[in-house]
C-alpha cells in the first residue's frame, strides 16, 4: 500500500506487480502455527501504519513546515508554491536533499532493519519518510524476500523457514513474533491451573489479601479515605492554578504524560531511573554485564500454601509483595517520603528464599527512608557484580523461569571467559509497567558469574560407606504336638 501510494508523488513510480508465486500444492487446511504467523504479520503492519497515521495526523502531528519538509525530501525535488497575496505570511521551508540523511540500515543490512522504523514508537516523521524511500529503493530485494517466504510456506510447507526469511533474528519484527509465540505458550501452560474449580474458589477468597491495605475491606477506614481524597483534590487544584500561571511547566507535564503513554509499546520504558551497567561481552542468547552498586527495598514473597495451583500462588505472592513495596516508595514510610518509580523490579530465587525488590532512586541510596514497623521490608545495598543475563518476552511464569534458567546455564557452559558462581541463585528482572503489551514485555533471568580462573569448584568429600547391619532372624520353632492324654 505504501509503495503504491508513492506513485502519487512526482518523480516516483510504483513498481510493476511482478510478484507471482506458482502454487502447485493441493489446497490445505491452515494450521494453528500458520494462522499465528499471519496474525503476527498483520499485527506488525498494523502497528506500523497506525504509528504513521498517528504521528502525521494525531496528537503528535508535526507542524506543517516539518511535514512539507519531509515530503520534499521524499520526492527529491523542489515543491512549487503559488504566489501569495500581499500581507499573507509564507511558511519558511528548508528543502532537504534526498541523500542528506542516511537510512537506518546499511546497504548490507536486511531491508527488515529499515522496516523496523514503523514499529519503533519513538521514530520521528522524518525517519519514517526516509525509511519509506529506502524501502522503495530496495524494492527488488523486498520482492525477492516475499517470494522466497511464500515459496517456503506454500510449496515446501516450511512455516519456520518462512518466518526466518521474513523476520531475521535481531529485528524488532522478529521480537514481536517471538513474543506472540511465547505468550501463547505461557497462556496454554497456566490456563488449565487457573480454570480448576478449586483454584477459582480459592482465588475468590484470597483476592483481598493481595490488595493494598487501603483497599482491603478488613482494614477499610472511610474517614481516612475521604481525608486522603480531599488532600489529593487540594493538591491537584494547586497544581492546576500553578500551571495556569506557568504555561511552560504545563506543556512539559503534558509532554511527559504523552511520553509515558508510549511505554505501552516500548520494550524498555523511558523516564525511569535504572541501575548503571556495562556490557562486557555477549553471546547467543545472553549478555555479560558489570553492574555498579545500587540500593533496593526487598520483601518476601512466600505465603501460606493453599489449595490452589502454583500459577495462582505465584500471582498472589507477586501482587502482595508488589503492593507492599509500592506503598513504601510512594510515601508509606516513617519519614512520609515519596520516591519516584524505578526499573527493573527484581525477584530473587534461591533455595529457601523468594523475595521481590524495588531499585531505589540514587538520591536515596545512602539515606533511605525507614520502612514502617509492621511492614516486612529490608533495605539492601547491592555491591558491584558481574551478571550473565538472558532476555525473554511475555510473562515470568514459574515454568518459563525454569526453562530460561536451563537455557542460560546451557549457554554459559561453553563460555571460555566466565562461569556461573552459584547455579542455585538466580534473579528475575522485569522492566515494564503493567500496561505494556504482553508480547513486548522485557523480562530477564540473570545469575552472578566470575572469570573462569576465580571460580572455585566445590570439593567432593568422600563419605564413609554405610554398612548395613546384618540382622539374624531365628527360625521359628515348630510347635510341639501335644501329647494325648
Amino acid at each position: 500500500t505504501i509503495l503504491v501510494g508513492l506513485g502519487q508523488i512526482p518523480g516516483i513510480r510504483p513498481p510493476p506487480p511482478t510478484l507471482v508465486v506458482p502454487v502447485r500444492s493441493p489446497p490445505m487446511r491452515l494450521s494453528r502455527a500458520y494462522r499465528s504467523n499471519v496474525l503476527a504479520v498483520g499485527l506488525s503492519v498494523s502497528l506500523g501504519l497506525l504509528a504513521v497515521v498517528g504521528i502525521l495526523s494525531g496528537p503528535f502531528a508535526p507542524r506543517s513546515s516539518e511535514r512539507l519538509q519531509g515530503f520534499a525530501s521524499l520526492a527529491g525535488r523542489p515543491i512549487r508554491t503559488a504566489r501569495l497575496a500581499p500581507g499573507v505570511r509564507q511558511i519558511p521551508v528548508r528543502l532537504v536533499s534526498p541523500r542528506a540523511e542516511s537510512s537506518e540500515a546499511s546497504p548490507k543490512a536486511p531491508w527488515q532493519n529499515t522496516a523496523d522504523t514503523f514499529i519503533n514508537i519513538d521514530a520521528t516523521p522524518e525517519e519514517r519518510i526516509q525509511a519509506v524511500r529506502t524501502l522503495f529503493e530496495r524494492r527488488t530485494e523486498l520482492q525477492d524476500t516475499l517470494r522466497s517466504a511464500a515459496e517456503a510456506a506454500i510449496q515446501k510447507r516450511d512455516l519456520e523457514g518462512a518466518k526466518n526469511i521474513l523476520y531475521p533474528t535481531g529485528t524488532e519484527a522478529r521480537r514481536v513474533v517471538d513474543g506472540l509465540d511465547a505468550v501463547q505458550r505461557q497462556v496454554r501452560e497456566i490456563l488449565p491451573e487457573l480454570t480448576k474449580p478449586d483454584t477459582l474458589k480459592e482465588l475468590q477468597t484470597r483476592t483481598t489479601d493481595s490488595l493494598p491495605r487501603s483497599f482491603n475491606p478488613d482494614s477499610f477506614n472511610a474517614t481516612k479515605v475521604i481525608s486522603g481524597l480531599q488532600s489529593e483534590i487540594q493538591e491537584l487544584t494547586q497544581e492546576i492554578q500553578a500551571a495556569q500561571s506557568n504555561p511552560e511547566k504545563l506543556r512539559e507535564r503534558i509532554e511527559a504524560a504523552l511520553d509515558e503513554s508510549k511505554n505501552v509499546f516500548r520494550r524498555t520504558p523511558t523516564g525511569l531511573e535504572m541501575p548503571n551497567y556495562t556490557v562486557l561481552a555477549s553471546g547467543e542468547g545472553f549478555e555479560i554485564r558489570e553492574y555498579d552498586p545500587y540500593t533496593v527495598a526487598a520483601t518476601p514473597m512466600t505465603t501460606a500454601a493453599g489449595a490452589y495451583g502454583d500459577a495462582l500462588q505465584s500471582v498472589t505472592d507477586s501482587g502482595k509483595a508488589f503492593n507492599t513495596l509500592a506503598s513504601y516508595i510512594f510515601g508509606q514510610n516513617q519519614e512520609k517520603t515519596a520516591m519516584a518509580m524505578t526499573a527493573p523490579v527484581e525477584m530473587t530465587l534461591e533455595p529457601g528464599v523468594k523475595e521481590m525488590a524495588f531499585v531505589l532512586p540514587s538520591e536515596f541510596s545512602e539515606k533511605t527512608p525507614t520502612p514502617e514497623m509492621e511492614e516486612n521490608i529490608t533495605i539492601k545495598r547491592m555491591p558491584s557484580q558481574i551478571l550473565a543475563v538472558r532476555e525473554f518476552p511475555g510473562f515470568a511464569t514459574d515454568k518459563e523461569i525454569e526453562s530460561q534458567k536451563a537455557a542460560l546455564i546451557g549457554a554459559m557452559a561453553s563460555n571460555p571467559d566466565y562461569a556461573i558462581a552459584d547455579a542455585t541463585s538466580f534473579r528475575v528482572l522485569q522492566w515494564n509497567p503493567p500496561y505494556t503489551l504482553p508480547w513486548l514485555r522485557r523480562n530477564e533471568i540473570c545469575t552472578k558469574v566470575l572469570p573462569v580462573g576465580q571460580v572455585v569448584e566445590p570439593v567432593a568429600v568422600a563419605t564413609p560407606a554405610v554398612v548395613e547391619p546384618v540382622v539374624v532372624v531365628e527360625a521359628e520353632k515348630e510347635p510341639e504336638e501335644e501329647e494325648e492324654d
